[in-house]
């Protein structure tokens, strides 16, 4: 699967994918959390059905880690700007 850009979904963005009969992708809304100290980030992304639970996971993580600040370490935790850098407890 191709990764998607990480891009804030404009509700332009969006309805121009609705509207196009050919696209895979809807949006669904996810929430990550901190594993530090439970802050959550929910927004809302483009995913496809095609697309496993954890590769939708893997586009927010992606998409808070370029814009946001957050960071996933590689055994999955994940950490706010506040905590990124930080081992988990």
């Amino acid at each position: 699967m191709t990764e998607q850009p990480a891009q804030a979904l404009t509700p332009e963005i969006v309805s121009a994918i609705l509207r196009d009969t050919d696209s895979p992708l809807y949006p669904t809304q996810i929430t990550v959390f901190c594993d530090h100290c439970g802050t959550k980030a929910t927004r809302d992304y483009m995913v496809s059905e095609d697309m496993t639970q954890g590769e939708r996971l893997a586009v927010a993580r992606k998409h808070l880690a370029d814009t946001q600040g957050w960071e996933c370490d590689p055994i999955g935790d994940d950490f706010c700007p506040e905590h990124a850098g930080t081992p988990t407890p």
